[in-house]
Order: C-alpha cells, then structure tokens, then sequence
C-alpha cells in the first residue's frame, strides 16, 4: 500500500509524524510538498527570520512540486493554479493507493478529482472547526466551500470534537470520521546537549535572568492579535496573585514593545520578556513552568503550545477559542476562560493559582494525557486505521 501526504509546505509539527510513520512496515508513505521552505524561514508575525529547529530534511520520503528555496510561503492564486498544473501531471503518472489531503483548497481540490478519476481513496485532514461569528452570506459561502470538496472525500481524520463537528457541519458522515490526535512535538527522540537545555531550575534562572524564587506562568508564541497576548498580561497585572508568581512571555511580534511598555509603566517586576526559543530550548520553559496561558482569539485550531507543554506536566488556562479546550475541561488538565470577558481570565488565573491541590491535579492529569500528543502515537493510530481498510 502507497500512501501520500499532500500538504503546503514543511510543518515544523508534522514532521516528527512523517518520520514516525517512515518507519512503518505495512505501507509506503511519502510526503508531497507544494513548495520547499527553508529551515530558516521568515515569520510575518514574529517579524524576523526564525528556526523551529525541526530539520525537516531527513528520516522520511518526500518530493517537492516546487524545487526552489523560500524563505517564505506563497498563498497567491496565482501560485495555486501553477501548482495545481504540476500536481495533476505528477498525479496522473504517480503510483499510490490513498492520497491524505492536509488542509482544504484548490490544489487539494485538484488532487481529490484527479485521485476519484483513478479511483483511488482520499483521506481529509482538516484542523478547522466551527467557531467564531459570521454573517449569514459567509456562513452560506462556506458551507458550499467544504460541502462542494467534501463530496468528493472517502474518509476524514478529526483531532478533536471541535474538529469532528466541523466535518459533520459540512456534509461528512459519521461512518467516515477515525480519530487520530494531531501530535505535536517529538521531545522523546531529542538529543538535546546540556548548553540547551537546562534541566536544573538554578542554571535556568541565570541563563535567562529569571527569579530563582518564582513559580513560573508561562506564555509562548506571537505576540499578534490572534495569539492575545495583551488579555494575558493585562488580567495578571490586574489580578490577586501571589507575589511568588512569575509571568514569563516567550516570542517576539508588533505588540512586543507596547507590552514592555505596560509593564514598565506599571513598574511590574513579576513580567519577564524573552525572546523566540527553537523547540530544543522551549523544554527547559515547560519543564520549569507549573502552568501555561494560550489566550487566543479565533484560529487557533488545536492549540500547538500547549500539546506541548502537557507533555511536561504544564496545567493550562485557555481561552474558549482554542480548539483544544473542550478536551482541557473534560480530561481535568486545566481551566477555560470566556475570551470576551477579561474578568474570567483574572479569576482563572487567581484560581489556579491559589489551589495548590487543584493545580497538582491538573499537572498530574496533564502529563498522562500529554503522553496521547507524541508523534508515535498518532503514527500508531493511523496504521491500525489503514490496516483495517
């Protein structure tokens, strides 16, 4: 059985998957790219060139549509239509038996027709959900959109219930949904030297100039309207909580400097500001953070960060807007705040900050249900799927 993954471009979070899944006897899987990012990539948000860390060159099978480098993705139109040229004449000459469509638009639409014309299964995966307000036009747009590709789809692979609504929303079946997590992360197979990662708590602080006297309330990403950094630190300046806390906020992006401002203003010691860490250097912040915030508005379908930090034993608050956060509250690894009202962020984080018990048991929960986010076991799901096809 030949199996290929079409998807955009390099994932800094997909790769340990494909690696994982290279290594799989039942199948041959390999990866098709649109186009070849560079490991050092420029991030809009971020506003600077930045490494994940990932080295998505090697420990798997892939082809590009697109040879040249770039630094940067390209999403025009125009660029679609050349690629879904060079798709279908790959298509038409490539062996497979199934084809896993990451994402839906045009060049995967293509992919699906020219794989139904060869009778050949398609798998969508989609991180999409259903939130979020929209005018009536938009909400018909749509749903004609997905609706429109998804009759074209055999099967579809959900990573959480948000997701699997989404796909029952828009013309899927229930017969045709499998679940497979969408792993994040692939801290078990890191050789990570000692200069990197700082496993004890003293060296940390002094590395990054911390307080050694401190729990840690960690927050990591852009600093960018979709991420909202801005309700974290305002509800933590605004909150009752102990002066043993700390709020460390990790990244870089345009509301960085207003942030650093608020805080001097308010000549808050309890904030400190440190700049984009790769994935080897985030593991000493989750090891030695007790909880992480993922205040985002709306697009954060999974919630990438804190799949990661659960891994570490991190409990979470977040916003009613991340995917993740129905199975936050039913698997009891932290706490969700209404992201309209500021006021419940301040209680949340005076809350979980308080109860000592109740933080230990959201740590302590954190960390089995982490174990469910690593790449081998998403790897492993997907197999038992296609072996029973």
């Amino acid at each position: 059985m030949k199996i290929i993954y079409l998807v955009q471009h390099q994932i800094h979070n997909l790769t340990p998957l494909y690696r994982e899944l290279s290594k799989k006897k039942e199948f041959s899987f390999k990866v098709l790219y649109w186009q070849n990012l560079s490991d050092n990539l420029f991030c809009k948000e971020f506003g600077k060139v930045i490494n994940f860390g990932t080295n998505s060159s090697t420990g798997y099978n892939y082809s590009f549509l697109d040879q040249e480098s770039k630094i940067s993705a390209n999403f025009s139109l125009l660029y679609k239509f050349k690629i879904s040229l060079k798709l279908i004449k790959f298509l038409l000459f490539e062996e497979y038996d199934s084809i896993i469509l990451h994402g839906y638009n045009l060049p995967h639409f293509i992919a699906s027709l020219i794989s139904k014309i060869k009778k050949k299964k398609i798998i969508m995966r989609s991180i999409s959900y259903d939130l979020g307000d929209r005018p009536i036009h938009k909400k018909i747009l749509r749903y004609f959109y997905y609706f429109t590709q998804n009759n074209f789809i055999d099967e579809y692979w959900y990573i959480h219930e948000l997701n699997k609504k989404f796909f029952l929303n828009n013309g899927a079946k229930i017969k045709q949904l499998n679940f497979v997590d969408h792993c994040q992360g692939d801290y078990d197979n890191f050789k990570i030297d000692s200069e990197k990662n700082i496993n004890d708590i003293k060296n940390f602080c002094t590395k990054y100039s911390l307080p050694q006297n401190k729990k840690f309330i960690l927050f990591a990403g852009r600093f960018v309207e979709r991420k909202n950094p801005n309700i974290l630190v305002d509800a933590f300046i605004n909150s009752n909580i102990s002066e043993d806390w700390c709020l460390i906020m990790v990244g870089n992006g345009k509301f960085e400097l207003n942030l650093k401002n608020l805080v001097k203003e308010k000549k808050i010691k309890n904030v400190k500001f440190i700049d984009f860490k790769d994935q080897y250097e985030i593991v000493s912040f989750f090891k030695h953070s007790q909880i992480l915030v993922l205040p985002s508005n709306l697009g954060d379908t999974h919630g990438n960060i804190a799949a990661e930090a659960i891994q570490f034993g991190c409990a979470l608050i977040l916003s009613n807007m991340v995917g993740l956060s129905p199975e936050c509250e039913k698997n009891k690894i932290g706490l969700v705040f209404d992201i309209n009202n500021k006021k419940d962020l301040i209680k949340k984080l005076e809350l979980i900050t308080n109860n000592k018990n109740l933080l230990d048991e959201f740590r302590s929960n954190a960390l089995i249900y982490g174990s469910t986010k690593k790449p081998a076991h998403a790897a492993n799901l997907i197999t038992e799927i296609l072996k029973k096809k």
